[in-house]
């Protein structure tokens, strides 16, 4: 297998490896929130009739809206190829992704002419194929695989992540239908690209009311309230819970969830009472931000558990 340079990631590299983990940057909130609202171009052959898009190519331009957004959609399954060394496992992706008919979505990424790409999924050769969900990675292997894998492999993916997106939007899957405009959502998302916290609070308040599964829209407006709180605290406040409270909204707001939890999590371990009780509180909120089978979730209700008892 032909493997990726080892250089050093570059200053760009980093910032593609920031946006893969969910960070989040508060001056290009404008930006993301048009992002996601933006229709996904489909790549397909020339004449090719319509439907749901199943094979698209990215680049380090385009990874943010073809595989983080779209992931939130249906998963994404990014190869990592080079077309110095191609194999057969792109052709069967290919195959098996049209077959699917939507449900997933092909990435190829040419790791010579996108190399931030493979440096931010750490991918120690090629080719490597990982499944983004969600905006983050779910499963990966190395090397080429036989069908019966595959399939077995996709289906695992598929279970997964079974009612956790959003789904293709009808335009797409359907070819002939136009997008349905989500008027409450692009109002909320408005609202937070403009820096209008308070408004944005509420209208994620009562998307999340009206809609208790779409996870997306919970994971938002936890961000919303922490950079709310963050925006207006003050460093007056003395003594282990301001500071810690502050801590974890920053944290947050930067998309650094582990020290956010990690943060309250000491202060829990130190405090008693109603100081314990107020800790806690905010840590389950916090964790609310992320599906409850992420292992960084997993990780801080052990670490949870162990400082309570």
């Amino acid at each position: 297998m032909t493997r990726p340079g080892n250089r050093p990631p570059s200053a760009s590299e980093q910032k593609l490896a920031a946006s893969l983990a969910g960070a989040v940057d508060l001056s290009g909130l404008k930006k993301r929130a048009e992002a996601q609202r933006a229709p996904v171009a489909a790549a397909r052959a020339p004449g090719a009739a319509a439907g749901p898009a199943t094979l698209i190519e990215v680049d380090e331009a385009s990874f943010e809206q073809e595989v983080l957004v779209r992931s939130t959609q249906v998963p994404v399954v990014v190869e990592l190829m080079s077309r110095r060394a191609p194999t057969v496992l792109t052709t069967l992706l290919s195959s098996l992704a049209e077959e699917a008919g939507g449900q997933w979505v092909h990435a190829i990424v040419d790791v010579d002419a996108a190399p931030g790409i493979a440096q931010a999924f750490q991918a120690r050769a090629v080719p490597t194929v990982v499944a983004v969900a969600a905006g983050r990675p779910l499963a990966d292997f190395e090397g080429e695989q036989p069908e019966d894998a595959l399939r077995q492999w996709l289906a695992a993916v598929l279970q997964a992540t079974e009612g956790k997106l959003s789904g293709m939007p009808e335009a797409e899957a359907g070819g002939e239908q136009e997008e349905v405009a989500d008027t409450e959502r692009d109002a909320a998302e408005d609202a937070l690209a403009e820096g209008e916290l308070a408004t944005a609070e509420e209208r994620f308040t009562a998307l999340v009311g009206s809609r208790p599964g779409d996870h997306t829209l919970l994971e938002a407006l936890r961000y919303v309230q922490a950079a709310r709180r963050a925006s207006e605290a003050s460093d007056a406040g003395e003594g282990t819970v301001p500071a810690a409270l502050r801590a974890a909204d920053r944290a947050l707001v930067s998309g650094e969830y582990e020290p956010a939890f990690a943060v309250l999590v000491d202060a829990i371990r130190v405090s008693a009472g109603d100081d314990r009780a107020t800790l806690r509180a905010r840590l389950v909120d916090l964790l609310e931000a992320l599906p409850t089978d992420d292992p960084r979730v997993l990780a801080a209700r052990r670490n949870l558990a162990n400082a309570l008892y």
